[in-house]
């Protein structure tokens, strides 16, 4: 969400004649309209939805006669505008209230457009069909609006927004803390404030959530600001220190340690093997990974991953593998010869990387053979 709203020149408008000149050149001077990457069209129209000062049907209206439901789901616009839809109390003209009068009211907005009015009176009809067929009352659609846009809020840091979708009744813990994630992992220090002020006895659910999504992130100032709110790194680091080494976020890694963050959980050495950066997996082990249990799954972890959001290469990655489970093996890891055997029955891709481990000059150092 920008600073300066892109529907700020839609505010002093009062019909939709106003507004339809309008529309879409704002959202691309924006960079916000659907030929933009994900997720900014949906964010733009959400955000429209739920901050414009528009009087509720005007609001709806636009958003029925301009939304794009291939790139947004215009139930969560519904559910925005509930208020708008029960209000709409038109009568459906003759020739059509006998087929459509039984789904609700008519939403019949001026229009010097005739076609138009039609339009946004049936879209407004189909979705209501969708809510009977569905079997999902609008008011779900409102909660499912707000939950959707307080984690939009969050993203880019809105504090105003975010205020707006706690009075609301969203739930920052809804879909997993995706909303407190979102924030954490954008640095927005102020909107976890926020946040954390309406968690009541959520407070500690909502700080292991926040600092997980802070350590993927690499964002070493969160982290910093959420010990001065009182998360628990020596307890509750663990899982932020393995989030840390999935996304390769190195600095929130060493602060998580230094901060007295346990290295001993099971999922700590796979996770760094799941990046192929040898690195990452020498400072895992040097940290005291367990590496009791933990050798199928980083073997595993390395034979299976495809790590290119983390690398800006092109490569299948089969060399950083072979290296990867080299180095584990250097160190003593042995994965069950049994186990190891079942996982690569059948699976043409490990099996190579295994050969290819093999047919090294220091393969025999490894000790490791390959299973029938």
């Amino acid at each position: 969400m920008s600073h300066t709203p892109w529907y700020l020149p839609l505010e002093s408008c009062r019909t939709l004649d106003e507004i339809g000149p309008l529309w879409h050149g704002l959202l691309d001077e924006h960079q916000s309209g659907p030929t933009w990457p994900e997720p900014r069209y949906a964010d733009a129209i959400l955000q429209f939805a739920g901050m414009s000062s528009l009087p509720p049907q005007l609001k709806l209206g636009a958003l029925l006669a301009w939304g794009s439901a291939f790139d947004v789901d215009l139930r969560l616009v519904l559910g925005a505008l509930l208020e708008a839809v029960l209000e709409a109390d038109q009568p459906w003209p003759d020739a059509v209230a006998a087929s459509v009068s039984d789904n609700g009211a008519a939403l019949l907005l001026d229009t010097a457009d005739p076609w138009l009015g039609a339009f946004i009176a049936g879209r407004m009809a189909g979705l209501r069909e969708t809510f009977v067929h569905d079997g999902v009352r609008p008011d779900a659609w409102q909660a499912a609006f707000w939950k959707r846009f307080l984690e939009i809020a969050c993203r880019h840091g809105d504090l105003e927004a975010v205020r707006r979708a706690l009075e609301q009744g969203a739930d920052p813990l809804a879909d997993g803390g995706a909303a407190i994630a979102a924030a954490a992992a954008a640095g927005a220090d102020t909107v976890l404030a926020c946040l954390l002020d309406h968690a009541g006895d959520a407070r500690r659910p909502m700080l292991e959530v926040a600092v997980a999504a802070a350590a993927a992130a690499n964002a070493t100032s969160t982290l910093t600001f959420l010990l001065t709110q009182g998360v628990d790194i020596a307890s509750g680091g663990s899982a932020a220190l393995a989030a840390a080494a999935r996304h390769l976020a190195i600095e929130a890694f060493e602060w998580l340690l230094e901060h007295g963050a346990d290295a001993r959980d099971k999922d700590l050495l796979a996770a760094a093997a799941s990046t192929l950066d040898e690195t990452l997996v020498e400072l895992a082990l040097a940290a005291g990974a367990d590496v009791d249990g933990s050798a199928l799954p980083a073997f595993l972890a390395a034979l299976d991953s495809t790590p290119w959001e983390l690398y800006s290469v092109e490569t299948e990655f089969f060399d950083w593998r072979v290296d990867v489970i080299a180095l584990l093996l250097r160190h003593g890891l042995r994965p069950d010869a049994g186990e190891l055997a079942a996982a690569l029955r059948g699976d043409e891709r490990r099996r190579e990387v295994i050969e290819a481990l093999l047919e090294r000059d220091d393969a025999g150092e490894l000790g490791l053979s390959l299973p029938e």
